[in-house]
């Protein structure tokens, strides 16, 4: 009987430190718009839904009018044909304009457990409509800290919330990259290809929101990753940094064009 109650108990620790680390993770995979506000009219035509077997899963933005611009753990695994893409929409409740997806590209470079390199592109089956978008350009270059970026998506307008049906917007400051490592020491790694923003405690990127586009000075800065939590005071929103990750996706986009 007590062997019986030492294993239960080694089975209950491990369970806890499951648990833990999965919070950790999920936290960063289900990633990441909170204190933010509606957006009532179409005015971010790159903006579109990725939605998987039927289910919004995360944000992307049109780079061009067949290929979209998403997180690698958004697509990481999926089975591309049951991938689509939704555009020219606010709202949940409207499908748009929806395309299939013929491949989905992610780096090798891209790390699972630390979402390093969290990138991927898309390629549409067929184009969008000049009609029903906008391509969004992205910036070459690395982004000053204290920047104030817009983020939209659909994420949870709370931490532990539901996705929100009305897409949302919010501004946040770039965060200093070495403030940041520090903030997260212990818990996550932020790399070069990471950098990081938010106003803590009060707007933030949240779950639901990952792989849509971070925007800065009107170009296309950030993809949202992940981060602990959302608006908690010490830790910030975590983005791919497209300046670093440029070069993979212009050799994507050209060689599928």
């Amino acid at each position: 009987r007590h062997a019986m109650c030492f294993i239960n108990l080694q089975l209950i620790l491990q369970l806890i430190l499951y648990c833990a680390l999965g919070h950790i993770y999920s936290a960063k995979v289900s990633e990441r718009i909170v204190g933010g506000s509606a957006v009532t009219q179409k005015k971010y035509r790159y903006y579109v839904r990725l939605h998987y077997q039927g289910e919004f899963k995360c944000g992307g933005s049109l780079v061009r009018n067949n290929a979209v611009l998403t997180a690698a753990h958004c697509v990481k695994g999926a089975n591309v044909k049951a991938l689509r893409i939704h555009a020219d929409t606010i709202n949940l409740s409207d499908a748009g304009v929806v395309r299939p997806v013929k491949n989905a590209l992610i780096s090798r470079s891209y790390n699972p457990s630390t979402l390093n390199y969290d990138v991927a592109v898309l390629i549409l089956a067929t184009a969008i409509p000049s009609g029903s978008f906008t391509a969004i350009t992205l910036d070459k270059k690395a982004v000053a800290n204290g920047v104030s970026c817009l983020v939209i998506g659909h994420g949870y307008t709370k931490e532990d919330g539901v996705a929100s049906a009305q897409l949302r917007e919010i501004q946040v400051p770039v965060v200093n990259r070495a403030v940041c490592q520090r903030k997260y020491r212990g818990t996550g790694v932020i790399t070069q290809y990471m950098m990081c923003a938010s106003e803590p405690g009060k707007k933030d990127s949240c779950s639901g929101d990952s792989g849509g586009p971070m925007i800065c000075n009107g170009q296309q800065a950030g993809i949202v990753s992940w981060g602990m939590g959302c608006a908690r005071v010490k830790y910030p929103g975590v983005y791919t940094d497209i300046s670093k990750v440029y070069s993979f996706i212009e050799k994507v986009l050209k060689q599928y064009p």
